[in-house]
């Protein structure tokens, strides 16, 4: 995975990235024996940032969004949320963020068939309490 420009660079002075990975590794444990998929990732994710994650199969696409997305804990490496640092936070926190603060938009064959996009999009926030109008709109 090849790393992000410079923050400063990309946004001015002063914006602090939503998301910032440093130094993440990612090893799983194999019938063969380590196999490590990411390999010191840094990354900056702007306010307002849009950006496509690509790459052949098997390249850590999946792997790097586990980790930033708090699904999964990388081996070795920073990950930092809204400025903090959320590596070692328990896992009902985990949760909590992931709530309030990350949304994920899968790919077909997650969503719900009798859903149209944008309810599909609120539906954690309707699980999370907010009101189908706002939800919706949001």
């Amino acid at each position: 995975m090849s790393k992000a420009p410079k923050t400063a660079a990309r946004a001015g002075a002063g914006v602090a990235p939503v998301l910032s990975v440093r130094g993440v590794t990612r090893t799983y444990q194999s019938a063969a024996g380590p196999l490590t998929v990411l390999k010191g990732v840094d990354l900056d994710l702007m306010p307002g940032e849009v950006v496509g994650l690509i790459g052949p199969s098997g390249s850590g696409k999946s792997s790097l969004l586990h980790a930033a997305g708090l699904l999964e804990r990388p081996t070795s490496g920073e990950i930092r949320i809204d400025g903090r640092d959320v590596g070692d936070l328990p896992e009902r926190a985990r949760t909590h963020i992931r709530l309030a603060s990350i949304g994920f938009v899968y790919q077909f064959h997650h969503l719900l068939a009798e859903f149209d996009a944008r309810d599909n999009v609120a539906l954690p926030l309707r699980i999370a309490g907010v009101g189908q109008a706002e939800a919706r709109a949001r």
